[in-house]
């Protein structure tokens, strides 16, 4: 088998196994000019480098805490903390703009679609096989999610305006060569290519994969959320129903998402629910807690507070009111501080692993297509309302209150977990933040800088990094920066 040799853009990696059901992964940032690809082994381990420049890229993190606090800044979930360091105030203010450094994700989507490329491109130097198959659909599920990831954030999601299709897309990059200078496509074209990447990945991908690599489920999951996207009902029920079969879990417990003694899920006492998580450990030197909240003393020093209306819609029988926020002192005054990314408990603050994709969506992008479709949606609400609140019994909603009741549920459910953006985004809807609530506990104090975000506007779409301008001239800007 000949030897297969990668340039500068090759990152050293060593990987070792943590236990029998994930990976962690320690990238480091000496550069590598000699990876070389023959065996499966030498194809995981390029796989396993794509999935370690998802969660950090030289120093610019990605879904590890850019991602994970830049799809909620710009939101009306999140009032920024005037006794914090004002990070990420850019994207908070809805005045990102070309130069703007704040969005780093998108050099870490590129090159780990880099290294999915890698293993795709050069798939044939291995035998045919369960292990080669598996390898390739890890990859090709690695690319599509990055991409649609890119998707979601520079350009228009399908639903979210009559236009959308035929608007700009991004750069699908399906070859490893750093010498490219690829165009922009439709929207239309890279939703197409990631059906097309996804399907082919679920004809392949392992059934039994852990939760820290690609799986059959995971990939039906997405393929739920990717036709939730394009507004075919239809296919999203049926993906959904999918990924709740080749799932080896179930919706997470009352008692595995959170206990008194434990905060269970949110600091990975368990993965209960959980589809595709990216593991993240200490000497990875990625802290996606920081992003809200540090410890300062005794306190609790926090970047970003739920604004009060979000606060509010959490009743005290709903589990996730513990599970995601303490309320603290800091400097004298009372805030109801995020706790979701505080860390495992071990002393380690804010290192918990990443969970991109849990099986709750699958549910609830169901329960959304039902009613959208026929009406129906109760049942998987219920699923996972169950799930949630003490006491449960459903409400028995139909209608528009259904519908009402499915959105909620899912604001509530993907708090700052990278999804109450992109839902308001494909809806056509606006942020409207309130006026008059301000950072503290109790509503008082400073009120949001910016109080509105129109549907349609075009700071909907965050501009193309200028770097990335500056190298292709074949990149286009988004309209309006």
């Amino acid at each position: 088998m000949r030897k297969i040799l990668i340039g500068s853009l090759a990152l050293s990696l060593i990987f070792t196994s943590c236990d029998k059901e994930d990976l962690q992964l320690y990238p480091y940032d000496a550069v590598s000019e000699n990876i070389v690809l023959e065996t499966p082994t030498d194809f995981e381990n390029v796989v396993l480098g794509s999935y370690s420049y998802m969660i950090k890229n030289l120093g610019a993190d990605g879904f590890g805490q850019e991602l994970l606090i830049d799809s909620e800044v710009a939101t009306d979930n999140l009032i920024i903390n005037q006794q914090g360091r004002l990070s990420n105030r850019d994207g908070y203010r809805f005045t990102s703009t070309a130069g703007s450094s704040h969005f780093d994700f998108y050099e870490s989507a590129y090159r780990s679609i880099y290294f999915a490329n890698l293993a795709i491109n050069n798939i044939n130097k291995l035998d045919a096989g369960a292990r080669r198959d598996n390898i390739e659909g890890e990859a090709l599920f690695i690319r599509a999610l990055n991409h649609l990831e890119l998707l979601r954030n520079y350009a228009k999601i399908p639903t979210q305006s009559t236009d959308a299709l035929s608007s700009l897309g991004v750069a699908y990059v399906t070859v490893a060569d750093a010498s490219l200078r690829p165009s922009r496509k439709t929207v239309q074209e890279c939703y197409d290519l990631v059906l097309a990447d996804l399907l082919a990945s679920r004809a392949k991908i392992g059934t039994s994969n852990p939760q820290g690599r690609a799986s059959l489920a995971a990939v039906n999951t997405l393929l739920s959320r990717v036709y939730l996207y394009l507004g075919d009902y239809p296919n999203t029920i049926f993906y959904a129903d999918q990924a709740i079969s080749s799932f080896s879990g179930t919706i997470s417990t009352r008692a595995q998402f959170y206990t008194s003694a434990t905060n269970g899920l949110w600091e990975d006492s368990n993965s209960a629910g959980v589809v595709f998580k990216l593991r993240i450990d200490q000497i990875d030197g990625t802290t996606p807690g920081v992003a809200y909240s540090q410890a300062s003393g005794s306190q609790t020093k926090s970047e970003y507070v739920p604004t009060k209306e979000l606060f509010d819609l959490y009743s005290t029988t709903d589990i996730r009111k513990s599970a995601y926020f303490k309320v603290g002192l800091f400097s004298g005054s009372t805030y109801n501080n995020i706790s979701k990314y505080d860390g495992r408990g071990n002393g380690v603050r804010n290192v918990v692993d990443i969970k991109v994709l849990r099986i709750e969506e699958a549910y609830l992008n169901k329960a959304e297509a039902e009613y959208r479709f026929s009406g129906a949606g109760l049942t998987s609400l219920d699923a996972v309302r169950s799930q949630r609140y003490s006491s449960f019994v459903s409400g028995g909603e139909t209608g528009a209150a259904l519908l009402d009741a499915i959105l909620l549920e899912r604001r509530l459910e993907f708090a700052f977990e990278m999804d109450r953006f992109y839902t308001m985004k494909r809806l056509g809807l606006s942020v409207n933040r309130s006026a008059t609530d301000g950072h503290y506990a109790d509503g008082t104090g400073t009120v949001a800088e910016a109080l509105t975000l129109a549907a349609g506007d075009f700071r909907w779409q965050f501009p193309i990094p200028q770097n990335a301008i500056d190298l292709n001239p074949n990149m286009q800007q988004n309209p309006g920066y």
